[in-house]
């Protein structure tokens, strides 16, 4: 991911959300807030700053070079369960896709990808959070390998209390 890709991604962030998550996951009222601006802004201000170690940023281009997805991994943030924490965990913090190429092959190239970045890093496993009833995204993980682990959390996404599975996978 380039600092000239925070446009892009911010409208796929965008987009992505209001796709999986109407319906109940998060509150309409909160997803027609979101801006597509806002969100390049926030990317632009976090690849404008330093790479923390043992993290990778990816994107996924259109044949026409556009971006599609991205990804986000690097060392687990324990704090949500602490109980939990593994000093050799990597965790998938974001991976988005635009709503037009879900089922195209390019969310399970970007977790590879990620899956790749943190085996590389020297990660023994590897973490992500999803809601509990986001059964689309549920599936997907399970299905390339990534198990329910029992641990459960609730986050403040952006003002918004959001309750969360942890899925883990051995890498």
């Amino acid at each position: 991911m380039r600092l000239d890709d925070a446009d892009d991604v911010g409208c796929v962030h965008v987009r992505a959300w209001e796709a999986a998550y109407r319906g109940g996951l998060m509150p309409d009222t909160f997803l027609d807030a979101l801006s597509v601006a806002e969100r390049a802004a926030m990317w632009s201000r976090i690849l404008r700053g330093e790479l923390p170690p043992r993290t990778t940023r990816l994107v996924a281009e259109s044949d026409d070079g556009s971006v599609v997805g991205f990804g986000v991994a690097g060392p687990a943030v324990t704090a949500a369960a602490p109980e939990a924490s593994n000093v050799d965990a990597g965790e998938l913090f974001a991976i988005n896709v635009d709503p037009d190429d879900w089922g195209s092959m390019v969310g399970t190239d970007l977790l590879t990808a990620a899956v790749d970045a943190l085996g590389r890093a020297g990660f023994t496993v590897a973490h992500l959070w999803v809601h509990p009833d986001n059964t689309r995204a549920c599936s997907f993980y399970e299905r390339r390998g990534w198990a329910d682990d029992g641990i459960r959390r609730e986050e403040d996404v952006l003002g918004v209390m959001v309750p969360a599975v942890r899925y883990s996978t051995t890498l």
